[in-house]
C-alpha cells in the first residue's frame, strides 16, 4: 500500500482550473470504462474487446484501487487514528491512499476533493466539514464516477449512501449520566460546570445538548460559562479566560479531543482540584487520565482506528460493486480514572498501532 501527501497541491489556488479539468477528463475515462465493461460483460455480438485490449489487462485493474481520504483536520490524534484505520484497512486489500488534510477549511476541502478527482481516485472517504457547504464538490466526485463513504459526520443529499461513525448524542448522554452520578456520589450533589463546546458541527451540537440534558437533572449542577474551543491551544486559552471569570469552576465538559486537551493544559496548575470530563480518548488523555493531578475523571469515546477500517473496507467494497450497509454505528466506550487498568489496555494498544 502506498500513502501520498500533497500538501503544496493542495495549498495553490490557481491549480483549481486545472483540477476542474482533470476532473472532467478522469470522468469521460471512467464513463469509457464502464461503457466497455458493460459491453464485455453483455458479449455484444457486434464487440470483441479482446480483438484490441488484452484480457490480462482487466484483473490487474480490478485490484488496482485508491482511496482518497480527507481528513477534516491533522491536528488532534482522533483523526490520525482515524488515517491508521484506513491504512490498515487499504494495507489488508492491497489498495493504494492518498491523504488530503482540509485543515478545517471547506474551500480547502472542495480543492482537496477535486484534486482527488482529477488524479483518479476510486472512492474518498471523508468526515465532511459542512452538510450543505461540503456537498458541491462531493456531488462533482460522484458524478464523475468515484464511491463516497462519509464517516463522524454526515452531508444534507443524497449522495450519502454510506456512514460510518457513532450516536453523538448518545456520546454526550453518557458523560453526562456518567457526571451526573459523579456530583451526586462526590460533590454532594452541587457541581458548577464550564462547556467547551464545537458547535460549528452537527456533532458538536449533538453532544451538547444531551450532555446538558443529563447532567442537569441533578438540582444542584448549574452551568457557569461556555465557550467555543476545537483545538488544543485556542482551548487552552478560553479555559484559563473561564477560570479566571469563574474561578467557582469545579468541573469541565469538552465536546471534542482539542478542546479536551486545552481544557487538560490550562488546568494543570490547579493540580486537579477543577475536574475534567469530555469526549475523544487520544494517547495523551489516557496519559492524563491516569495521573490523578491531571484533574481528568471521565472520558466518553468513539473507537477511531475501527471507524476509520471499516470506511476503508466499505469503500473498497463499493468500488468492486459489492453492496454495504447504509449505515453502521461503532459501539462507544467509557474510560475513567476509577479503572486504571482499562485506561492501559487503551495505552498499549494505541502505542503498539502508532509503530
Amino acid at each position: 500500500m502506498t500513502t501520498t501527501r500533497d500538501p503544496v497541491l493542495l495549498s495553490i489556488p490557481a491549480l483549481r482550473a486545472i483540477s476542474n479539468a482533470g476532473v472532467r477528463i478522469a470522468g469521460t475515462l471512467r464513463s469509457l470504462r464502464r461503457f466497455f465493461l458493460g459491453a464485455r460483460a453483455a458479449a455484444l455480438p457486434l464487440l470483441t474487446l479482446t480483438a484490441w485490449l488484452p484480457t490480462p489487462m482487466w484483473p490487474a485493474c480490478a485490484k488496482d484501487i485508491t482511496l482518497g481520504a480527507v481528513q477534516m483536520t491533522a491536528e488532534t490524534e482522533w483523526f490520525r487514528t482515524i488515517e491508521l484505520g484506513i491504512r490498515a484497512a487499504a494495507d489488508k486489500a492491497g489498495a493504494k491512499v492518498l491523504v488530503g488534510n482540509a485543515r478545517a477549511q471547506v474551500d480547502t476541502e472542495a480543492q482537496i476533493v477535486d484534486n482527488f478527482v482529477a488524479r483518479g481516485v476510486d472512492a474518498i472517504i471523508i468526515s465532511a466539514l459542512n452538510p450543505t457547504s461540503s456537498v458541491p464538490a462531493l456531488k462533482r466526485a460522484v458524478g464523475n464516477g468515484v464511491k463516497l463513504v462519509d464517516y463522524n459526520t454526515t452531508i444534507d443529499s443524497p449522495i450519502m449512501t454510506t456512514f460510518v461513525g457513532v450516536d453523538n448524542t448518545e456520546l454526550g448522554a453518557q458523560m453526562g449520566r456518567y457526571i451526573a452520578d459523579y456530583v451526586k456520589d462526590k460533590m454532594s450533589g452541587n457541581a458548577k460546570i464550564a462547556l467547551i463546546t464545537i458547535p460549528k458541527y452537527e456533532a458538536g451540537r449533538q453532544r451538547r445538548e444531551a450532555f446538558v440534558k443529563e447532567v442537569t437533572t441533578v438540582p444542584g449542577v448549574s452551568i457557569v460559562a461556555e465557550q467555543e474551543g476545537e483545538f488544543p491551544d485556542p482551548a487552552a486559552n478560553k479555559v484559563e479566560t473561564i477560570l479566571e471569570g469563574h474561578p467557582e469552576t469545579q468541573l469541565i465538559w469538552a465536546a471534542n479531543e482539542g478542546g479536551l486537551v486545552g481544557a487538560i493544559t490550562a488546568a494543570r496548575s490547579r493540580e486537579g482540584k477543577v475536574k475534567i470530563c469530555g469526549t475523544d480518548m487520544s494517547l495523551q488523555v489516557a496519559r492524563a487520565l491516569l495521573d490523578p493531578k491531571s484533574g481528568v475523571i471521565a472520558v466518553s469515546t468513539q473507537d477511531p482506528y475501527n471507524i476509520g477500517y471499516k470506511s476503508a473496507e466499505f469503500a473498497i467494497a463499493k468500488v468492486k460493486g459489492e453492496q454495504t450497509p447504509a449505515k453502521v454505528l461503532v459501539p462507544l466506550q467509557l474510560f475513567t480514572a476509577d479503572k486504571p487498568d482499562d485506561v492501559k489496555t487503551y495505552v498499549a494498544k494505541y502505542e503498539a498501532l502508532a509503530h
